[in-house]
């Protein structure tokens, strides 16, 4: 990990709620904390859980009694997801299905990963294509209904029980193609995992870094918005430190050249300055990731520059080769754009540049 004289180092407390964040992750949280503040920034970006685990006694009572509570349901939630995990493999195993874990159910499973605070959303799972119709019959048999069908034959199946706190999405490829992955495409990169008397596939951290790159910084947009997802950051620094880690240089080789290996880059370069991993410099060197990480600092103390820096950086690195500003865009029709004498060709542009300045969804900053 080299060292840069132009590295732009994290806010200071005053400036920042994220700095706070930051520094006591780090274990070493600063003497006159603005909690308001911390506590609110903790629980946008969904770590409220990993803070408690992290500050310890090191915080006034009423805010240590906050944050038991939110540790205590967290540990609640993510224990019935467990159960949750382990009924739908055993069900799944039973049909002749063995899936892949992703995401929180993977990293949950991780040997030499604390994720006792950790917040999980959902489940997700990845099945063969060929098995996509049985999993969802066989997970019907034992109550889970389909949410919001996508009808694409090899699109994400979205299943639901009232009595579950969380989705269980199952998958049969990524759903950004530029790069992306399909079930037989991963399987050489996962190990197998017993949980509860069912198998299920486990991928390497390697993998798994990939999988949360992937998906914040080109399924969730967060490359072009300049936004940071802190609970999928730290999932990466725990990566990083886990028996074995993360191989640098063969998560970079998944990311094809143009904007994938730029949005991986911008990534990198935001995890190595939030938590001085020993990622190698070349990976994230240039003027590129250090501007984009500038600009992700500086939307977090003014927020309006998203929209503006958001297009600029839109129109600067277009993203479509990706998919990402096709057929699913926001149609155009459906706003005041609608009335104005435009050209075909640019209100398409208008309608894909509108999914990229939308707001922010949970776990954002």
């Amino acid at each position: 990990m080299g060292s840069e004289p132009w590295r732009q180092p994290v806010p200071d407390v005053a400036a920042e709620p994220l700095a706070t964040l930051l520094a006591c992750f780090a274990g070493e949280p600063p003497p006159d904390i603005d909690w308001p503040s911390a506590l609110a920034a903790a629980n946008r970006a969904l770590v409220t859980g990993i803070l408690a685990d992290r500050i310890g006694d090191r915080a006034p009572p009423d805010v240590r009694a906050f944050l038991a509570a939110i540790r205590g349901r967290t540990a609640e939630r993510n224990s019935r997801l467990a159960a949750q995990l382990r009924e739908a493999l055993g069900t799944l195993n039973a049909a002749g299905i063995r899936p892949i874990l992703l995401k929180g159910a993977a990293i949950l499973n991780t040997a030499g990963v604390d994720c006792s605070g950790r917040i999980v959303s959902d489940l997700d799972l990845m099945v063969p294509p060929s098995a996509m119709g049985d999993a969802v019959r066989c997970l019907s048999e034992i109550g889970y209904r389909e949410y919001a069908p996508s009808g694409l034959a090899l699109g994400p199946r979205n299943l639901f029980r009232p009595q579950d706190v969380g989705m269980l999405d199952l998958h049969s490829r990524t759903k950004v193609r530029h790069p992306g992955l399909a079930y037989q495409d991963l399987l050489g990169d996962c190990t197998d995992a017993a949980i509860g008397g069912a198998n299920a596939w486990l991928p390497s951290p390697t993998a798994q870094a990939f999988f949360f790159i992937l998906h914040d910084q080109l399924q969730e947009r967060d490359y072009w918005r300049g936004l940071v997802d802190l609970r999928h950051l730290l999932d990466l620094a725990a990566l990083a430190r886990a028996p074995g880690g993360v191989d640098w240089a063969a998560l970079a080789d998944r990311f094809p050249s143009g904007f994938p290996r730029r949005a991986l880059a911008v990534q990198l370069r935001t995890a190595e300055t939030f938590f001085a991993l020993d990622i190698p410099a070349h990976l994230h060197a240039g003027r590129w990731p250090r501007l984009q990480v500038r600009r992700r600092l500086a939307q977090l103390r003014r927020p309006w520059l998203r929209v503006p820096l958001t297009l600029l950086t839109w129109l600067a690195d277009p993203p479509w080769q990706a998919g990402l500003a096709g057929p699913r865009a926001t149609p155009i029709e459906h706003s005041r754009l609608s009335r104005l004498p435009l050209p075909q060709p640019l209100r398409h542009a208008f309608a894909a540049a509108s999914r990229f300045v939308q707001q922010a969804g949970p776990g954002k900053l």
